[in-house]
């Protein structure tokens, strides 16, 4: 189990530093999870169809941080220019008891194992392994679950040494803090790229190059 501390940050994206309390989150083993999704092939299907497609008018309330799981999902690595890459699929979980929605992109930080704050900048769109499914709304019945694909640049001799990832939903307030597997926090220049939310996001090392700056 790890544990989370929920914290206040701006409806943009950009999150705040004070923590107001502390909860726990499950997390899944990133690796072990690589290995089952790859022999099951190549894609993480996540949310049901229990929440059909819905209109950007849709009354259903956006999803906040109180009420959903947050976790990192099946380990990625490529070689593209050069440097060494990483990523992982980025999980929200509706753990409500009513629909929530969520609509476009997450907004991410980082911090090292003392839990300060490391200087990052986060990009929005297609990433090393997976292409931008674009901004969409996505209505989460109690129970299911949106993703993301997360990836950085872990090549290079300035090293960010990451150990957290702050994590906070679209158009929310409050972020979740989740651990990052032991071995992968040494982010080489704090970008961390990801795309937009969606209902599968694709679990494949892309043979493309992205993510300049």
């Amino acid at each position: 189990m790890n544990t989370s501390a929920l914290q206040h940050g701006m409806p943009d994206g950009r999150t705040g530093r004070r923590t107001v309390t502390r909860k726990t989150r499950t997390t899944l083993t990133a690796l072990a999870a690589a290995t089952a999704l790859a022999g099951g092939g190549g894609m993480v299907a996540l949310a049901g169809n229990a929440a059909a497609a819905a209109t950007a008018s849709s009354p259903v309330p956006r999803c906040h941080e109180a009420s959903l799981a947050t976790g990192l999902f099946g380990y990625e690595t490529g070689n593209y220019d050069g440097k060494g890459q990483g990523g992982f699929i980025l999980t929200l979980t509706n753990t409500g008891g009513a629909a929530c929605s969520v609509n476009g992109y997450p907004g991410l930080g980082l911090q090292n194992a003392h839990h300060d704050v490391v200087r990052s900048s986060t990009h929005w769109g297609p990433t090393y392994f997976a292409p931008n499914p674009g901004r969409h709304l996505i209505v989460l019945s109690p129970g299911e679950t949106a993703s993301a694909s997360i990836a950085f640049v872990y090549g290079g001799r300035r090293k960010a040494h990451a150990s957290y990832l702050e994590v906070t939903p679209p158009n929310a307030y409050d972020h979740a803090v989740i651990s990052i597997p032991d071995g992968v926090g040494t982010i080489s220049n704090g970008n961390v790229y990801v795309t937009a939310m969606a209902r599968h996001t694709p679990f494949a090392g892309s043979t493309g190059q992205c993510c300049e700056g």
